[in-house]
């Protein structure tokens, strides 16, 4: 796990944990009732990509409600909606009401309702639902406490890595956006994409997947991710654009970032054990944004 950066009040962070599992909870429950039927989707895109089904708008603006009774002081930054609050708030909710809504309304049981409170753009508690079983699980984590699947505490192995028969969580664009060095492809492992960054990010704090890698993630993709992975004792790296190197993952972008910075926010994310992720960071490059500019142009004629 991570050590505090800052002195929190840690009976406060214990009372937002347990009110961000609870709302966690009640999100997956108003999840399941709408899986597998028919739904309403707009798409924020042309070409049928990016859907937002009632169902997203629902479970977010419930938690919204929530959380303004709760905690008057915080603001919160959600995908659906506009911010809430103002920039003075120390604490921010960051929410993803359905994260794989591509899954989710294809029928496909592998998405996440998604919470993290972050201090000053710091992660400090995340509660994530996944679906399994017939009430789902709730995995959470709270700075310098550990990260929970339900009421166990997980932590990750310090496996050196990474090993080919594992799996590896990249992009489907992967061969896209980066390159590998050293030999790197052939011990990557086995290569998965979910559909859901913090399903993976989720699957990665528990080692079924060995790293994850992804390039462009919102906030409110990884928010809660980080933490999780942090917090069972592995690494999360970030891209640093200026410096041009990994640099491990400390707050969104710099110390107290707006509402608007942390929502606009979105760079490359690298998680996993401290072994895998720093074998990884070694050896993977960026290509040229030219090729992001071809794949859009192929993508746009197929639409």
């Amino acid at each position: 796990m991570i050590k505090s950066r800052t002195q929190f009040d840690d009976e406060y962070l214990a009372k937002i944990q347990e009110d961000a599992i609870r709302l966690a909870k009640e999100a997956g429950k108003m999840a399941s009732r709408y899986f597998g039927k028919e739904l309403q989707i707009k798409y924020k895109t042309k070409g049928r990509r990016d859907p937002v089904s009632e169902a997203d708008r629902e479970i977010e603006t419930y938690i919204r409600a929530e959380v303004k009774k709760l905690y008057p002081d915080h603001a919160i930054v959600g995908e659906e909606f506009d911010n809430t609050g103002n920039d003075s708030a120390d604490y921010v909710w960051i929410i993803d009401p359905v994260d794989g809504t591509n899954n989710f309304v294809n029928q496909l049981e592998i998405f996440a309702c998604s919470l993290a409170i972050v201090h000053r753009g710091t992660p400090v508690v995340a509660a994530i639902f996944l679906p399994s079983g017939q009430e789902g699980i709730v995995f959470h984590a709270r700075l310098g406490h550990g990260t929970f699947k339900d009421k166990e505490k997980i932590q990750l192995s310090d496996f050196e890595g990474p090993q080919k028969g594992r799996l590896t969580g990249l992009p489907s664009y992967y061969w896209a956006m980066f390159g590998f060095k050293d030999g790197l492809r052939r011990r990557i492992g086995e290569i998965r994409s979910l559909g859901s960054v913090v399903y993976e990010l989720a699957m990665t704090a528990t080692g079924t997947m060995q790293a994850s890698l992804f390039y462009g993630p919102k906030s409110w993709d990884v928010a809660a991710g980080i933490l999780l992975v942090q917090e069972a004792g592995g690494l999360v790296l970030t891209w640093d654009k200026k410096e041009k190197k990994w640099i491990e993952f400390v707050f969104f972008g710099k110390e107290k970032p707006s509402l608007e910075n942390l929502y606009d926010w979105n760079g490359a994310v690298l998680a996993g054990n401290q072994f895998t992720v720093k074998h990884i960071a070694d050896r993977v490059w960026f290509r040229k944004r030219f090729i992001f500019r071809i794949i859009r142009w192929i993508r746009e004629k197929k639409d």
